[in-house]
């Protein structure tokens, strides 16, 4: 008995060595791993730099890992060049084959091969390689179908914005990565997302709601003024919050109104925008609202008017009964100045 618990206890013991031995090795071997990276990296920057300049340079014919060293360094250039210096870049990668390379490795049965092809495509500044994005986004992993829609982000994609749009709304991408590579396609992604406004799913709407007000200007307002009698109240809600965000002042009446709305994230929303687009006619609602209202509409209220016109606010909130969300936002106005 005694020796066989031995015989146990020795079995563990050498297990748990060569456990520990693993670990090293690969903690050695992922360090070894990075300074090739790095070290790679640092020698291709200077032929990074001459493709993002557009100058003429003899470049080797790079192996797949040099190619997608240069990609890394290149997308992060990305977003400072445009033009004749991205075309310099994708010329680079398609002359040489690398563009059709990294599409090939889309097809890979190995789901981390496809995520990093994905991945180093949207460094290579090509938009040939935009349609074998965009049927990666239906990727059954969701490391790659996020890989995909970032780099689509970074190619400036327009045929992305829909199935980004719906890749969201379908659960297949995280808000974050979904809403960051619209934002990378920029201010020209808007008539697309004003196109999924009408007749389209509350959580499509709203999402495409959203980012108008953060890539929008205020002549894209007339649209949102008219989501503010939505149906749907997130929508309402969605669209006050964006017309806030564009100051838009054409929306000034219809926001006034939507503070009477039976929703009380709504009123929050449109008492938040008045504020955002600094409304005097509005201090009046405003202050009713922060006197009469449930909490957080009253909060809302009080908070806007203290943008509007801290004179009304200071006034209203001395008068009897005028309550504490008033008197709160007389304080802050105290602090900010």
């Amino acid at each position: 008995m005694i020796g066989g618990l031995a015989w146990v206890s020795g079995v563990l013991a050498l297990l748990s060595f060569l456990l520990v031995c693993a670990l090293a090795g690969r903690r050695v071997a992922l360090a070894h791993a990075e300074r090739r990276r790095l070290s790679t990296e640092e020698r291709l920057r200077p032929l990074a730099l001459a493709l993002v300049e557009g100058e003429s340079v003899e470049l080797p014919r790079f192996g797949a890992y040099e190619s997608r060293a240069l990609a890394r360094v290149l997308a992060r250039y990305a977003r400072q060049v445009s033009g004749t210096a991205l075309a310099h870049i994708g010329g680079f990668f398609e002359d040489r084959g690398h563009i059709a390379r990294e599409v090939a490795q889309l097809e890979s049965r190995r789901a981390w091969r496809r995520a990093s092809a994905a991945h180093a495509l949207g460094g290579m500044a090509s938009t040939s390689a935009t349609p074998a994005l965009l049927q990666a986004l239906g990727d059954s992993d969701r490391d790659v179908a996020a890989a995909a829609a970032r780099s689509l982000g970074h190619l400036g994609a327009l045929d992305a914005v829909e199935p980004l749009v719906y890749a969201l709304v379908d659960g297949r991408l995280p808000r974050a990565v979904s809403a960051q590579a619209l934002l990378s396609i920029g201010p020209d992604a808007v008539p697309r997302l004003r196109g999924l406004l009408a007749d389209a799913p509350v959580e499509v709407a709203a999402f495409a709601v959203d980012l108008i007000g953060l890539l929008g200007e205020a002549s894209d307002s007339p649209q949102l003024v008219e989501l503010l009698r939505d149906t749907s109240a997130e929508v309402r809600a969605h669209a006050a919050r964006a017309l806030g965000r564009l100051a838009a002042q054409d929306a000034s009446d219809e926001l006034r109104r939507a503070l009477e709305d039976r929703i009380p994230f709504v009123r929050v929303n449109a008492a938040h925008a008045l504020g955002a687009i600094r409304d005097a006619f509005a201090a009046p609602a405003l202050a009713r609202q922060a006197r009469g209202d449930e909490f957080d509409p009253a909060e809302a209220a009080a908070r806007a008017l203290a943008r509007v016109s801290p004179g009304v606010l200071v006034a209203v909130a001395a008068e009897p009964g005028s309550g504490p969300h008033l008197a709160q936002a007389v304080d802050l106005l105290h602090v900010q100045t």
